[in-house]
């Protein structure tokens, strides 16, 4: 049994003391298991625990949204439009998730949706489209790393309305914060990169949205993808951008000698390692000023930012 598997096994008696102890174990030990379902088991219930999840009533909550069926007309279009080449340069992944599971779960989370909008939810829940185009990525790493539909349902929930709700709104609203935010990173952290991309009239607008708003989970392979996940559910989502950075700069030689990297950037990018993107982004923090960095942590849930930018 792992460490993390003991910890979360014994009751805590102080929340914040626990999820900080659990925060720790995870940068350094991670999540290990045994096997394949062992490690869905343990990964949905970590993330579960530092999201502040219920997993009490998923069941009976996910079944009362599947029976009322396909999500309806257009949105159930844009969603098979969508969730049919979700992955599928992944092997492990189509064998664990169907098309069939993906659109069951986005369509149970249109309903929501729907059913917030006609009761008045707060304004925070009211961002949040009934789907947009990513949200079957972004699902996907819950759906893989999850026991069952139901909870990864509502680690989904979680994630779209509380933790990211301006990536979600009908205009990415965040996402394209986050955008700039990746310039403005670049920039401080490897201006050389940062003037050759600018040079090549390449902004984060043009290669860097897909991870941006699937939070990486669009980048191979998806077992790396997850370790950056547990990382953000423990350290903050807010370090996605920084891991973009990172990933840039451990590819920043073939993008340089690259005779077309805009080719290079708007495909998929090479698989990555998670272990050395963590320790790279978690290297770059001390090197963004606090008023950026607070801009980082702020994107995701506050849609009036005003994101200062220095172009000399």
């Amino acid at each position: 049994m792992s460490s993390i598997e003991r910890f979360i096994s014994q009751p805590p008696f102080i929340i914040q003391s626990s999820l900080a102890q659990l925060r720790y174990l995870i940068l350094s030990e991670g999540i290990q298991a045994s096997n394949d379902k062992q490690l869905q088991r343990l990964r949905c219930y970590v993330w579960s625990v530092l999201s502040r999840t219920s997993m009490e009533r998923s069941t009976q909550i996910y079944l009362s949204f599947l029976q009322l069926g396909p999500a309806p007309q257009p949105i159930l279009q844009k969603i098979k439009n969508d969730t049919f080449r979700t992955l599928q340069t992944d092997p492990k992944f189509i064998t664990v998730v169907s098309e069939e599971s993906l659109v069951r779960c986005l369509s149970c989370f249109a309903w929501q949706s729907l059913q917030m909008q006609r009761n008045g939810s707060d304004s925070k829940i009211h961002q949040v489209s009934t789907y947009v185009q990513g949200m079957n990525v972004l699902v996907a790493p819950l759906l893989y790393s999850s026991p069952s539909e139901p909870m990864a349902f509502q680690l989904f929930s979680k994630l779209c309305y509380t933790i990211i709700p301006t990536y979600l709104d009908n205009n990415l609203t965040g996402v394209h914060n986050g955008a700039k935010l990746l310039d403005i990173c670049l920039k401080i952290i490897d201006p050389k990169l940062s003037k050759f991309l600018s040079d090549n009239l390449l902004t984060a607008e043009i290669y860097g949205i897909p991870s941006i708003l699937t939070l990486s989970s669009c980048n191979r392979p998806l077992d790396q993808v997850c370790k950056l996940w547990d990382f953000m559910f423990a350290y903050g989502f807010h370090m996605n951008i920084l891991f973009v950075v990172a990933l840039l700069v451990t590819v920043r030689t073939k993008i340089l000698k690259s005779e077309s990297p805009m080719n290079l950037l708007t495909r998929q990018l090479p698989e990555f390692d998670a272990d050395e993107i963590i320790k790279l982004g978690v290297g770059f923090v001390a090197k963004i000023p606090s008023e950026y960095y607070n801009l980082l942590v702020q994107h995701l849930t506050e849609p009036n930012l005003t994101i200062p930018y220095d172009d000399d």
